[in-house]
């Protein structure tokens, strides 16, 4: 019956005879098959959700048989799809797979999937599409994003180059061609370069000077003569862009340099608020060096962002914890906005702003579930520095905000959690609100795959709506335990397709752990 997609009755006769025949009911091949039938036929849905989440749930399964409805899903007609499978496909590196994406670096035409398509080539390190992606680099009609795209796909896949071939690079006529050769030599740690970057702060594009100095400031530091450093801080730390001259300021206090630190206390007390928090951001990772600027700054500061990018930095030195917890567990208590962590001013530094991320249409509640990411790994600080008010303000935080991280999202977002992190959570896994103890178990059992969740889980799901419910089917399969199979067998009755997918994804999870 599974295999001719009739897999209502298949599961009615299943739990009919689960009594009878049990040594051949919970039987692993026949449970898998039975489940993997399943998967299928939502694969083949017509309904764009459903075949949705067989793609993650067969992705999640990790088993060779996922390649095969991958592959299927690299060639959908829609192309949210497409995307979806692409960035799934990096965990299957098989030939099929890869040749399927070269395929489609060459004639995709929808622009958000072919970003994915670039991306899916780094990942995978398909060698082969090296010249395609330094066309892309090259070309005028390129966006901003491809070319991004394109040069860490480049430097993913690359694991030497020579001098020769940086050379050649540093001075291409293309902005982001040089900017690569920068980015090549700090990934790959290269040093008898060091007259190539220099060179490259004369560079009219800011992305390139901003580059070059990331790698002077991480491969070069020390291996710079006291005139080359004193050179390259006239030369940048007055720079037109502010990037740059952050930057430059990142560079000199490194240094021990106090141009930098007198530049970067400028920037953060200016009124462009922009500058201000990027600034804070590089002094906030720029640990064990401007110790009194830091206190002051959280003193006399009065933007929030600019004081918590700072605290971030202070609690991750272990100084001046008592008042950068307060700051941090304020922040958290009181600006409700959705936040995020960004890199685009340079990537060696995350800083904590506003969130801009818009809705897409393959992660349902994008922007809550990287809000909710940002915080959690916020108050997992105040955990870890034994902040006494920290599993209070989490479970006002998990109160407010259902623990939206699902399906696509929990694929590719979560990762999972240090015991450290999660020991915050595990304090209000008893509350009394029921309500706060279903979050607490989805967020243990998404990131922490702790097995202790699992009776909460399987007790809340019969009164749970239904969204609610492919989020604690999800979080089962997440957590693999032996004690969620019968439970999840019960669950392939359920009347709503979806449910029984990711019933039987996570079902595959469970049985094969």
């Amino acid at each position: 019956m599974a295999y001719n997609q009739d897999d209502i009755n298949a599961i009615k006769y299943l739990n009919t005879y689960l009594k009878e025949f049990p040594d051949e009911i919970y039987n692993q091949n026949f449970l898998e098959e039975i489940s993997w039938q399943i998967l299928y036929k939502g694969a083949q849905s017509t309904q764009y959700q459903t075949r949705l989440t067989s793609a993650i749930g067969s992705y999640l399964t990790q088993d060779v048989r996922a390649v095969d409805v991958i592959l299927n899903f690299l060639r959908d007609t829609n192309a949210v799809i497409r995307s979806v499978a692409l960035q799934l496909a990096s965990a299957y590196i098989d030939n099929p797979i890869k040749n399927e994406v070269e395929k489609l670096l060459i004639n995709e035409k929808i622009w958000l999937v072919k970003l994915e398509v670039i991306k899916a080539c780094g990942n995978m390190k398909i060698t082969s599409v090296k010249k395609n992606l330094e066309e892309i680099i090259s070309a005028d009609n390129s966006t901003y994003e491809e070319k991004a795209f394109a040069t860490n796909a480049l430097i993913s896949m690359s694991d030497k180059i020579n001098k020769e071939d940086i050379e050649k690079l540093s001075k291409s006529k293309k902005a982001n061609l040089r900017k690569l050769s920068c980015d090549l030599i700090l990934s790959l740690n290269i040093l008898n370069v060091k007259d190539i970057l220099i060179d490259l702060l004369n560079d009219p594009i800011s992305e390139v000077r901003i580059a070059s100095l990331n790698a002077l400031s991480i491969v070069y530091l020390d291996n710079l003569t006291k005139n080359e450093t004193d050179q390259i801080i006239k030369k940048t730390l007055n720079d037109q862009d502010p990037s740059v001259a952050i930057t430059s300021a990142y560079f000199a206090v490194l240094k021990t340099d106090p141009r930098g630190e007198k530049l970067l206390k400028k920037e953060i007390f200016s009124e462009n608020i922009d500058k201000a928090r990027f600034a804070a951001s590089v002094l906030a990772h720029l640990k064990n060096y401007s110790l009194s600027l830091k206190e002051e700054i959280l003193k006399k500061h009065n933007d929030p962002y600019v004081l918590v990018n700072i605290a971030i930095g202070l609690i991750g030195e272990r100084k001046l914890l008592k008042e950068s917890s307060v700051i941090l567990h304020d922040f958290l208590q009181k600006h409700r906005e959705k936040i995020m962590v960004e890199t685009t001013k340079n990537t060696l530094f995350e800083t904590l702003i506003p969130s801009y991320v818009k809705h897409i249409d393959q992660i349902p509640n994008y922007p809550e579930s990287i809000d909710q990411m940002t915080r959690l790994n916020l108050f997992s600080m105040l955990s870890i520095v034994d902040f006494a008010k920290a599993k209070e303000a989490l479970i006002g935080f998990l109160k407010q905000k259902g623990w939206g991280v699902t399906g696509f999202a929990a694929a590719t977002l979560l990762k999972e959690g240090d015991e450290d992190s999660l020991e915050i959570v595990r304090d209000v896994i008893k509350d009394k609100d029921e309500s706060i103890r279903i979050q607490a178990a989805l967020v243990l059992a998404s990131i922490g795959r702790d097995e202790n969740v699992t009776k909460i889980l399987i007790d809340a799901y019969k009164s749970s709506p239904r969204e609610l419910k492919i989020q604690i089917l999800e979080s089962l399969g997440h957590i693999r335990s032996k004690e969620s199979i019968n439970f999840l067998i019960e669950t392939l009755s359920e009347p709503y397709q979806i449910l029984r997918v990711v019933a039987a994804s996570s079902l595959i999870r469970s049985l094969n752990s």
